[in-house]
């Protein structure tokens, strides 16, 4: 017998809306073992399997749907949203396309594809988009923050920041608004400005939850912390913890005792951190302490301007025994010993994240100009799933291979102790680099992190490191050129 799929499917409907999405899910197959063919249930299932993670199975479903009809916009919408968070962005710009075909009066598929091209680094063609868009809706708060977004990267910074303050001034507590903001005005150079801006962060919904919750009071540098113990502790990438823990040495010398809570591959590397009792790990049961503070505050809670950044290096240490090891492991290979890292982790499901770290990366084999110069011997740093193309190096290439050796950030910075210069893309290696204190060169974006700036070629967080940054979006040809060329002029300065 059949079972009636009325009140299943407001039990499913109920169960989505409460965020209970294996509930939902369970109910929805239910549903669809009696009536397989319900098109308005599979999408319903497609959508709750995509919020639960389920991007793959999804995409299944929303394509079910299609072949049955292929003229359904929101079905087309949502599988278009699904691919961007897979980071198959071409597909999803077909998909937006298709959207717009069908509802060309309507602004969603338009919003959706003005998003995907700024994603995959168009951002004169996004522009163009949300220039129409803005036209249609002069009152969308969402829209103007994108819209200044795309401002930006166009060259037109006073005019993102107008979009910015109209998207605030028409919805005051819209985070991306704020936040936006902020990292503009710190891209800029205005620490003096942007820093309590930043503070936005923390209410941003797309920023992953905390792992962990603070009865102790939040500290930004309201008061003296003379006497009392301080838990820093990280909030998002490994990079981030690596260039903000040389704070511990200031808080130690305004008087406290600090702490030093960080994610699990770092806890060895940050043990030595000057300033800092101890590092542990950020899944351990935090010792008594009276005050908190999140690592991307520090600069605010120190009131840090561009002049006055603490940028003494080394900060972070190799442990001299395992430097050692790494030492007498290469000590054949002769040349300038140059580390490479040519790509950022992969996080499937965070469309923005996901998209900055394809913006970020390249392949190795565009590396290929590095190979032509002599006098330099290569050694991969590369972890993760890129790390697979040094198997197949450049043509000409010699690239040695030990990343099975590296477990954890103490064992890389053993090895970078060893090399000469680092070459690397934004990602945790060039920050371990620049606190260590090593040349490195950093392979950065057109539209860089807030961190390293604009218009300079050096960083004033990192002494030692030199930027170079793509001419225009994508233009990686550009830089590696550029990057071949000043190691030709190092290396034979060594030999």
């Amino acid at each position: 017998m059949i079972e009636d799929p009325a009140p299943l499917l407001e039990q499913a409907r109920q169960a989505h809306l409460e965020g209970q999405h294996e509930l939902a899910i369970g109910l929805y197959r239910r549903i669809l073992r009696g009536h397989p063919g319900n098109s308005e249930v599979r999408l319903h299932l497609g959508v709750a399997m995509r919020e639960s993670g389920q991007l793959t199975a999804a995409l299944g479903q929303f394509d079910s749907v299609l072949r049955i009809n292929p003229n359904r916009p929101m079905v087309w919408l949502n599988r278009g949203i699904t691919l961007e968070a897979l980071g198959r962005l071409a597909e999803a710009l077909g998909s937006f396309d298709r959207v717009i075909a069908l509802m060309p009066d309507r602004d969603a598929g338009y919003f959706s594809r003005a998003g995907i091209l700024y994603r995959m680094g168009r951002f004169a063609e996004s522009l163009t988009v949300f220039e129409r868009l803005a036209k249609r809706s002069p009152n969308d708060p969402r829209l103007a923050v994108n819209h200044g977004v795309a401002l930006q990267w166009c060259g037109q910074p006073d005019k993102a920041l107008e979009q910015y303050d109209r998207a605030i001034a028409l919805a005051p507590g819209e985070v991306s608004a704020w936040l936006n903001k902020a990292m503009l005005l710190l891209l800029l150079g205005d620490l003096r400005q942007g820093l309590p801006l930043f503070e936005w962060r923390r209410r941003d919904p797309n920023q992953p939850a905390p792992k962990r919750s603070f009865e102790r009071p939040l500290w930004l540098g309201e008061t003296s912390i003379a006497g009392k113990t301080v838990l820093l502790h990280c909030e998002q990438g490994y990079g981030d913890m690596i260039q903000f823990c040389r704070y511990a040495a200031l808080a130690a010398d305004a008087g406290a005792r600090v702490i030093l809570a960080v994610q699990p591959p770092l806890v060895d590397l940050l043990a030595t951190t000057p300033g800092a009792s101890l590092a542990l790990s950020e899944n351990d049961p935090f010792p008594n302490h009276d005050l908190h503070c999140p690592i991307l505050s520090l600069p605010l809670a120190f009131g840090t301007t561009a002049e006055t950044i603490p940028a003494g290096v080394p900060y972070l240490y190799a442990d001299p025994r395992a430097a050692a090891a790494w030492r007498d492991r290469i000590s054949g290979l002769p040349g300038l010993r140059v580390g490479l890292v040519w790509a950022g982790g992969s996080r499937i499901g965070n469309a923005d994240m996901l998209a900055i770290d394809q913006r970020r990366s390249l392949p190795l084999a565009a590396l290929t100009p590095l190979a032509r110069v002599a006098g330099c011997t290569f050694f991969s740093l590369q972890l993760g799933a890129a790390s697979r193309q040094a198997a197949q190096p450049p043509a000409g290439m010699v690239l040695h291979d030990h990343t099975d050796s590296l477990r954890t950030f103490a064992d890389t910075a053993a090895m970078i102790e060893t090399l000469d210069l680092i070459i690397s893309v934004d990602t945790a290696p060039a920050h371990l680099a620049g606190a260590m204190g090593k040349p490195v060169w950093l392979l950065n974006r057109f539209d860089t992190d807030w961190r390293w700036m604009l218009n300079r070629d050096d960083s004033p967080w990192y002494p030692t490191m030199r930027l170079f940054r793509q001419p225009s979006p994508g233009d990686w040809n550009s830089v590696v050129k550029a990057v071949a060329e000043a190691l030709r002029t190092l290396a034979g300065g060594r030999e």
